[in-house]
Parts: structure tokens; sequence; C-alpha cells
């Protein structure tokens, strides 16, 4: 009888302590998985934060620009015109208000909203007086349909008793440039004009009016713009951790209740528990190894980054180093050939110029290395690309034994005008370089996937599909006098401005063909 109770005694309590287990799993993996989710979530909203505030924030480039200009032109009607009315066209409203007394009253008007001579109200008036070289974000006020902010800026940048102030209405619930952003691509979100989450300071929002506020789970920032502090309150629109992760503390619950219900048996089953954990072996294993392959891999990643960053740091310090040492050479290298005359004696001119060969040399690498490791943020306009093609082609021409062919649409980019001219301009030099025995280089430009496609292609010897692989890498090149560093600093400048670059197989040159993708960033403002 004793045997006969051993075994059930034995798989229930096998099959609680492992049921529990599984429970105490589930709780654990959960409550990480929210904290990361939260984590996350928290991350994402401050970055849409920054977005939003980098954004209102260049608003005050106009407005200093208005209000320098008539302070220079003591008031110029003509001047107001001329620097307001671009900004009108835009569905912007730009006024000049003059002191009156403890009232404000609008002198010179472009944009709709407002007429010369009317006298503005006490709200305005107050933000108006406190307004000024730093941009003042004016009180938001959403009237239950349309959301109106106000931006103002004063003395010294404006003269003496006056202010220049901007101002917009919209529909807070009508996708704007801003909210169709990358940044609140996983967020659904509302931006109040105030430092606390307010109805009536509603600007906008991507979820529909009904629902505001966000909830539960909502997490708040707040928004610099420029003196004044706005709040960005935002949820995810789905699991940030991903649907696995969310999923996974329920997949570990059941499957522990499972191997509880499943050991319990098979205890009563000798032979067949022998069996099936003989199995469960096996696919624990396997698991294991699976685990492992992914650390190793993730190792192999975080070592890959850190070896980058080491390598930047030290890129940085030997090309700042460089560059005065080499310096100090040329100048004597060429004090020494204007004593030596032009040109030199055969018995000097050999050593001259292979010590002025290698010294152009490291002066170039520096000059790489400089350019790899500097931060550089682009600074956007509209750049038309058929422009940009022939000022880069008029400052790097062929070979007379190159044939140059340029066949652009008339497309329009939104970037770093003196980035994209640098890429340009070394995919161009690059080209040259492979056929410098003579051959055919062809550069185009198309719409293509909401893009724009800038493609530079040679009719050189190409890039085997091993070096393909490598070509962006820091230090790696074909070349026997390279330094490694040009693809890599123009994927650092393409990828700065939102785009992509690549090699894309042989190409009709029968050559190699490098496409630079460029999205068609409708949401970003010139400088």
């Amino acid at each position: 009888m004793k045997r006969a109770l051993r075994g059930p005694v034995l798989a229930v309590a096998v099959t609680v302590v492992i049921a529990a287990l599984s429970v105490v799993g589930f709780l654990f993996f959960k409550a990480s998985g929210d904290q990361q989710d939260r984590t996350l979530l928290k991350s994402d909203t401050s970055q849409a934060g920054l977005f939003v505030g980098s954004v209102f924030g260049e608003l005050g480039g106009p407005l200093d620009g208005v209000a320098t200009a008539m302070s220079l032109s003591h008031d110029s009607a003509t001047t107001f015109d001329a620097e307001a009315d671009p900004l009108a066209k835009t569905g912007l409203t730009v006024v000049l208000a003059a002191r009156r007394g403890g009232i404000y009253a609008a002198e010179l008007v472009a944009g709709p909203g407002y007429s010369v001579g009317q006298t503005l109200s006490p709200a305005i008036s107050a933000v108006l007086a406190g307004a000024g070289s730093t941009l003042t974000a004016g009180p938001v006020v959403f009237n239950g349909k349309i959301s109106t902010a106000l931006f103002a800026v004063g003395p010294p940048l404006s003269p003496a008793g006056t202010a220049v102030f901007m101002q917009f209405s919209i529909d807070p619930s009508i996708p704007t440039p801003v909210t169709a952003a990358k940044p609140f691509a996983l967020l659904k979100v509302a931006l109040y004009g105030g430092p606390k989450p307010n109805r009536t300071n509603l600007l906008v929002a991507t979820v529909p009016l009904n629902q505001l506020p966000l909830g539960r789970g909502s997490v708040t920032d707040l928004v610099s713009v420029g003196n004044g502090k706005w709040t960005l309150a935002a949820v995810e629109r789905s699991p940030l951790i991903g649907s696995f992760a969310r999923n996974a503390p329920y997949i570990i619950l059941v499957l522990g209740l499972f191997v509880a219900m499943l050991v319990g048996v098979t205890l009563e089953i000798f032979e067949r528990r022998q069996r099936y954990a003989a199995s469960l072996v096996e696919e624990r294993t396997a698991d294991l190894q699976a685990t492992l392959a992914d650390l190793r891999q993730a190792q192999e990643a975080l070592v890959r980054t850190e070896r980058l960053t080491a390598l930047g740091e030290m890129a940085s310090v030997v090309g700042h180093e460089l560059r005065n040492p080499l310096a100090a050479v040329i100048n004597a290298l060429y004090l020494l050939r204007r004593q030596l005359g032009e040109p030199a004696a055969s018995r000097f001119e050999k050593h001259l110029a292979m010590a002025e060969r290698e010294t152009g040399k490291a002066a170039r690498l520096a000059e790489d290395l400089t350019a790899f490791v500097r931060p550089r943020d682009p600074r956007k306009e509209a750049v038309d690309v058929p422009n940009l093609v022939r000022e880069v082609v008029e400052t790097t021409p062929p070979a007379p034994s190159v044939s140059l062919a340029v066949d652009v649409d008339a497309v329009t980019v939104v970037a770093d005008r003196r980035q994209l001219s640098e890429v340009l301009t070394n995919l161009v030099t690059n080209a040259y370089q492979a056929i410098n025995d003579g051959g055919s280089v062809r550069i185009t430009a198309r719409h293509n996937d909401g893009g724009i496609d800038l493609s530079v292609e040679d009719s050189g010897p190409g890039v085997d599909a091993t070096a393909r692989s490598r070509v962006f890498e820091p230090f790696f090149t074909t070349k026997h006098d390279g330094t490694g560093l040009g693809l890599a600093i123009v994927q650092r400048l393409v990828e700065a401005n939102g785009g992509t670059v690549a090699f894309d197989g042989p190409s009709s040159c029968g050559g190699a063909r490098v496409v630079v993708h460029l999205p068609v960033d409708v949401g970003a403002r010139p400088q």
C-alpha cells in the first residue's frame, strides 16, 4: 500500500513544484517585460519630445529674421512685406505689434486673422510684453475644433516698444508632417501647449478627440519650446518589446503547467518517463545551443560596436596629431624645392618627389580620419538635384579619356546640400579612378518608391561579392593607395540625411553601380 501511495504523492509534489516555478517565472518575466516596455515607451516619448522641440524651435529663425530686419530698417513696411509675405504664403500669420500703454496693437500684418491698427487681446499683449531675444511660446488655445498657437520675439531683436509674433491655426485631429514623422510611428500622442495636460491647450493629437486623455499607461514628457515648456503625452500603438516578448510569460506559464502535468503522468509510467526524459533532454539541449548561438551573436555585435567606437576615438586622435607635423614637413619640402630650384637636380628630384608623394598620402589619410570621426548634423534644405549634379560635374571634371553621361530628372530632395555634394563628389571620383585607362561614367536621378534614387555607374572592373559586403567598413579598401574611409564617410553622411547607400549589382555600363536612396522628407523645413 505504501509503495502504491508513494508514486501519486511524488507525482503530485513534483507537479506542484513545477507549477509553482512556472507561476513564479510567469510573474517575473511579465514584470520584466512590462518594465522594458515602459522604459522603451519613456525613451520613445522623450525622443518624440526632442523632435517636437526642434521642429517648433525652428520657428524662431524666421521670427528673428523679421524682427532684425524691422530693427535695421526702422519699421519699414516694405521690408516687413519682403520678410513676412513668404511666411504668410505657407499659412502663417506674422504681425508687428507696438505697445500703446499697457496694450499692444497691430502695426503691420501679413496673413489672415488681424488687421492694421487692431488692438490685441490682453492675453496676447501679456505674451508680447514678456518677449525678448529668445523665442517665446504664447498660450495654445483649443476651442473644441481648432487649435491656435502663437510665438513671439521682442527687443533687442525688434525695435524698442515693439514685438513680432507668428500665429497659426490647425485642426488637432488632422495628421500633419510633424505627427507623420518617424518618432511618432509607434506612438499615439497628444501635444499640449503648457506644462500640464489640459484639453483647452491641446495642439495636436493622433487619436480621436473623444479618446482624450490617453488614459492609463500613458507617459508624459516636458518639451522645451523656446523659453516655455509644453507637454507631450503618449501611449504605445502596440507592444514596443514585440508581440513575442509580450506573450512569452504566458507561453512560459502554459508550458510550465503542461510540463508539470506531463511529469506527474510520466512518474506513473517509469519506462515511458525514461524515453520522454531522453527526448526532453535533447529538446532542451537544442534550445540551449540556440540560446548560446544567440548570445554569441549578441556578443560579437557588441564587440564590433565597441571596436568601431575605439577606432573612432583613435582615428580622431591620430588625425589631429598628424596634421601639424605633416604641414611642417610639406612646408619644409616646398622651401627645400625652392632652394634647389625648378627642376631640381636629378640626384635630388627622385627623393623629393617620393617625399612629396608620401606626405600627400599621409595628409589625405589625416583629412579622411578627421572627416570620418567629425560629427556633422545635417542642415536640411530643398536641394535641386540637377543643379547639384551640374555643380559636382563642373568641380570634378572627367579625364579626356572618360566619357561622362548625365541623365537626371527634374527632382528635388530635402537634405544637407553640402553633405550631399560631398557624397556625390566621392562616388564620381571613385568611378573615375575605376576607369583610369578610359571608359564611361553615367549619373542618373529618378523618383523611386516614395523617394529619390541617385546612382553613379562606371564601366570599370566592378566589385566582387566578397568585397561588396565590406566596402562600407572603415579602412577596408581594394585600392593600393586608398585609405578605406571614403565610402564609410559616404554611408555616414547618407544615413545622417535619412537615406541608404548600396552597391546595386552590375551597371548598364558593365562595371559597378552605387545607388543613394533619399526619402522625400516633406516634414523637414529648409534652414
